[in-house]
């Protein structure tokens, strides 16, 4: 089952910090080598994305070295999107194509008052 993680209220237009993960199962880091991670914001759980971030190619997600360690973050970033409620699950593709999702949750954002 995914572990829910509610990020905090960020604003419209402003640079997103980061996060970074580690992911466990039974205390054992998961091995994320060669995966392929993807996040997906929807307003609604199964409407349509307003924004994927993802570990491949110019990368919103990096992979901890050595992958071994189960880490990865969300790297800094400027978030635009409209402001709201959104939905989110971190899927980890792997190289056999399993597909497993560990995190989930919300993510406000909110409108920023000198946003262009």
């Amino acid at each position: 089952m995914a572990s829910t993680y509610n990020f905090p209220t960020h604003i419209k237009g402003d640079t997103f910090d980061g996060a970074t993960f580690n992911i466990k199962v039974n205390d054992v880091s998961v091995d994320l080598t060669g995966t392929i991670i993807t996040m997906d914001l929807r307003l609604t759980l199964d409407g349509i994305s307003q924004k994927r971030l993802t570990s491949v190619g110019d990368a919103d997600i990096t992979i901890a070295l050595p992958e071994t360690l189960g880490q990865f973050s969300i790297n800094n970033q400027i978030i635009d999107v409209d402001a709201g409620k959104y939905y989110y699950d971190i899927q980890i593709l792997f190289p056999d194509s399993t597909v497993k999702t560990y995190i989930r949750g919300i993510w406000l954002i909110t409108q920023d008052v000198t946003h262009e």
